[in-house]
Parts: C-alpha cells; structure tokens; sequence
C-alpha cells in the first residue's frame, strides 16, 4: 500500500516538474502584439524579460514583410499606450521595461536607457506611416508621439548630445544616432500627416545632436567614432564586435554619414564581422546587421 502510494506520488510530482518544464519555456497561440513580432526572431517563454526597445528593433525589420504589418500596428498601438504621463523622474513620453507572463504584462519601473528607446520607436512610426498612409493611428495617438519626441531635447546637453538618463549621464554613439534619427522622422511624420510642431526647434535639435557626435565622438586618429564619452570609450578595436565595431553602423542607418563614408564604414564592418558571423552574436545584434545590410544593399549584395 505505502509503496503504491508512494509510486503515484511519484508520478504525479513528475507531471507537475513536467508540466512546469513546458510551461515555463514554451507558450503558444499567444495574442500579445510583444510575442507575436518577438516569437518570429527569439525564444518566448511564458516568462520573459523584455525591453521596448529590443521588441522596435524586430518590428523595424518585420515590417518589411507586408504580411506583417498590421501586427507591427497592434505593437504600436501596445507601445504608445504605455507611454508614461509622468515617470519616476518626472518625465513624460517614455516607455518601462516589463515582463511578461503569458499574455500578462508585469511594469518594471525601469529602462535601459531614454534617449534611445524613443528615437527607435519615432523612426519606427515614420517608417510605418510611409508604408501605409495610416494617419488615423497618428491622430490617436500624436499627444504620446509629441511626448516622446521631447525627451530627446529634454537629455540633450550643452555639446548637443543627449545622456542616457537623466541619472546616468554616459553619452552613447548608438543613442544619440537613434535620437537623431528619431527627431529626424519626428519632423518628417508631423510635416506628412500636418501636424503644427515647433520645426525650427526640433530641427535645431538634430542639427545639434548631429554636430555634437562629429565634435564630440569622432576619433580623427583613427577615423572612426568613440563608442561612449568616457574614456574606455575612445579607442575602436574593429575587432572587438560588441560595442567597438557595432556602434559605427548606427550612424550609417540613421542617415548621420554621406553615401560614400557609409560605404567606407560598411566595408570595415563587414571585413572584420561577416554576415556569416552575426548569429553568434545576442539576436537584437543580428536583426540590427541585417537592418543596416538592407541599407546599404545598393553596395553589398
């Protein structure tokens, strides 16, 4: 009798390891805009940790995909309801990290950085507006969008880049390309769809962003970008991936460089870091080449 009892025991604590095994590592026929764009580039378990940020950076390569569209539109809609009115700084426009339990979101209070995630998500909407004409989600939504536009000047400092955070003052080649070509799309989205913006402002702010990473990130010894303003930041090894070479293609993407420095730059990229090597590198990386490699396709086939 003990020994049946305990054998059914047995048995059920391993349905249940099981069970928990499968779910907690795999959740399908999900509804959630996240994991249906996320699930076609990462694993998405029933728990998952993601930034905002990560998620634009597939939905900018998804949306490439016409059957993918309206799936990038569901995000968008997902991403700029949860734009904050007023943060734990103060700040509105921005967007917390979270996680998600199935369909279930838990807010952290938390981001990665600010400058960037907004001038992903402002390239993200003029990239889609493009391709579909849809105003009626900009109307809806254009309080948020102003919102997170203003956060870009709001980082900005007297040499014209913007800090990551309000509280962590590093100044980042890929940020600041991103805010750049964030206010760059936020311009060009308002005078589209014609919205009254203050255009002599904003266009100051990408002017000056602009000037600051020539002034302030160039390298002119070795004729690249510093990855960073701080000193471990100022030396380029080309072969060091992750952030030495991968930072100098965000200019190329966000329209910072002339067509023949993009050329010169993805030339180095690609001699130091092949395609064939991107997918031992994290998969926001790899989606990121392969976003910029579309870019510069007129080049490098």
């Amino acid at each position: 009798m003990i020994k049946n009892l305990l054998k059914y025991i047995l048995i059920i604590c391993s349905l249940f390891v099981l069970s928990s095994v499968n779910f907690t590592y795999a959740y399908n026929n999900s509804n959630h805009p996240v994991r249906i764009i996320c699930s076609r580039y990462r694993e998405m378990p029933y728990e998952v940790f993601m930034t905002p940020y990560e998620a634009c950076l597939y939905a900018l390569d998804d949306i490439d995909n016409p059957d993918h569209v309206h799936d990038v539109r569901l995000f968008l809609e997902w991403y700029l309801s949860r734009v904050n009115r007023s943060d734990k700084h103060g700040m509105s426009g921005t967007v917390y990290d979270f996680i998600l339990y199935g369909d279930r979101e838990k807010v952290l209070p938390q981001y990665d950085s600010i400058d960037g995630y907004s001038g992903v998500i402002l390239f993200l909407l003029n990239k889609y507006y493009e391709i579909t004409d849809d105003v009626i989600l900009i109307d809806l939504y254009w309080q948020q969008i102003e919102d997170i536009a203003y956060t870009i000047p709001f980082l900005q400092q007297k040499d014209g880049l913007t800090i990551a955070l309000p509280d962590y003052r590093v100044k980042y080649l890929m940020d600041n390309s991103e805010a750049y070509g964030g206010i760059m799309s936020f311009l060009n989205l308002a005078q589209k769809t014609d919205k009254k913006i203050n255009t002599t402002y904003y266009k100051s702010i990408a002017d000056s962003i602009k000037r600051g990473i020539w002034e302030e990130l160039y390298n002119s010894e070795n004729d690249s970008f510093r990855w960073s303003d701080e000193k471990e930041g100022g030396s380029v090894n080309w072969s060091n991936f992750y952030p030495d070479a991968y930072a100098q293609i965000f200019p190329i993407y966000y329209d910072i460089l002339d067509d023949d420095r993009k050329y010169e730059v993805w030339k180095e990229f690609i001699a130091n870091h092949p395609a064939e090597s991107w997918n031992k590198e994290p998969i926001e990386q790899a989606v990121f080449c392969g976003l910029v490699r579309k870019k510069m396709g007129r080049y490098v086939k």
